[in-house]
């Protein structure tokens, strides 16, 4: 199986965040410590920062990228080896363990929406929109979404293309109506992701739901140990800041696996315990 990280620039003249950078390059030398063939996926800024550390790269400077996880949705449409997809704020702490029979869809984990708050508003907005009527799957009831930082996909079956479908209609759906979007709450147009988890997240956890489809949150198998930084939270932790800056910049001097280079920080206390339990 092979692991596939996907970064895309919409400001194709301007770089991202050297801390972006950093975690892909610590998420993916990770990876590769533990024996993965890696693949990236990307604008051609970060093929420049990272496509020499992994295997294979794609450019997709040219994609339609309007929403946050376009791109991952063009490499669920176009693959059919058996892979997974893996954001770039997620570490693994040893190889991902599978149960014996895939599911449809292997995720990393169970999401509770939280019970008040802007993300809580904006979704009562969509589900106030008709939007069972675009997509019948749609439970205006449910609260729950699958994360997607980790996915694998038991084959490019029509199961997945029909989820697929489902998205591109909803993507459409918004972006003919963003403007009054914006008007119901600014929060689902300042950033294209949160609305990204809705259409993206939250419908496959209503296919699922909808057509008894076999899934499993990779959280919940034993023997599974990893970190996902999901959320803003990681941009503003001033430890996870510096941690990350040091732990690349000493490893790309020295060399050796994340793990030598993160304990050796460590033990001179240079940064705080921030990548394996």
């Amino acid at each position: 199986m092979k692991l596939v990280w996907s970064l895309q620039n919409k400001e194709k003249n301007k770089l991202q965040s050297p801390y972006v950078y950093d975690m892909f390059y610590l998420s993916i030398q990770m990876a590769k410590d533990l024996g993965y063939e890696t693949i990236l996926y990307g604008t051609s800024d970060a093929i420049t920062q990272l496509g020499r550390y992994v295997d294979e790269v794609y450019n997709t400077d040219d994609l339609d990228y309007q929403l946050f996880d376009d791109l991952k949705f063009h490499i669920w449409k176009t693959r059919i080896d058996d892979y997974m997809t893996i954001d770039g704020d997620v570490f693994l702490h040893s190889p991902l363990v599978f149960n014996d029979k895939l599911p449809f869809v292997t995720f990393d984990r169970i999401t509770e929406e939280q019970l008040t708050g802007y993300s809580k508003d904006c979704l009562d907005i969509i589900n106030g929109m008709s939007i069972n009527e675009l997509v019948p799957e749609w439970n205006t009831e449910s609260k729950i979404s699958f994360s997607t930082g980790l996915v694998r996909w038991k084959g490019n079956s029509g199961l997945l293309q029909y989820y697929i479908e489902s998205y591109t209609k909803l993507r459409k759906w918004f972006l003919n109506n963003e403007k009054l979007f914006n008007e119901l709450h600014s929060e689902l147009t300042s950033s294209k992701s949160l609305i990204s988890h809705y259409i993206c997240e939250h419908l496959l956890q209503r296919m699922v739901e909808y057509y008894e489809l076999k899934s499993e949150p990779l959280s919940e198998i034993k023997g599974n140990s990893y970190y996902h930084w999901a959320g803003i939270e990681k941009f503003e932790d001033e430890n996870k800041f510096n941690g990350v800056k040091n732990i690349v910049e000493t490893h790309k001097q020295i060399g050796g696996t994340i793990k030598s280079v993160y304990d050796l920080l460590l033990k001179n206390q240079i940064i705080k315990p921030i990548l394996y339990p």
